[in-house]
């Protein structure tokens, strides 16, 4: 099913519009529906619901914001803590204690993990050229 929508467009970019569908020859509508699909930012529903509300606030985030969130790091501390957690419940039980702060460490990670994608997505969406993982670990 398809919506339609009339809009104004100001003359030099009808015209871009227009010389696009032109040069990809394909209807303008097309051009136009494929601009938006690279360029909306992803929805939330994308996200599990659990981590939306942590998500949420990058919506509103001005382009620093977003790179300094995609390049922030679990610390080695924390990672630390959690291999040991984790090796440890593979070989033997956790705690009360010890099982809520693996799961809170989990969720510490899985949060920090989702927010570092989104800022990644939404800047690319803004133009940016985002570095690659290998980029991101070398400036660490």
């Amino acid at each position: 099913m398809t919506q339609t929508i009339a809009i104004n467009l100001p003359d030099t970019l009808y015209r871009q519009l227009k010389r696009a569908a032109e040069l990809f020859r394909q209807p303008t509508e097309t051009i136009v529906a494929s601009s938006l699909a690279h360029s909306l930012p992803p929805l939330l529903e994308e996200i599990p619901f659990q981590y939306q509300p942590d998500v949420f606030p990058l919506l509103q985030m001005n382009d620093a914001g977003l790179e300094q969130e995609m390049r922030r790091v679990f610390s080695q501390e924390r990672w630390r803590e959690y291999e040991i957690l984790l090796n440890k419940k593979k070989s033997e039980s956790l705690t009360g204690e010890e099982d809520a702060c693996l799961d809170a460490l989990r969720r510490e990670a899985d949060v920090l993990t989702f927010r570092r994608g989104y800022a990644a997505v939404l800047l690319k969406r803004r133009g940016y050229r985002v570095p690659t993982l290998r980029e991101l670990e070398q400036s660490n």
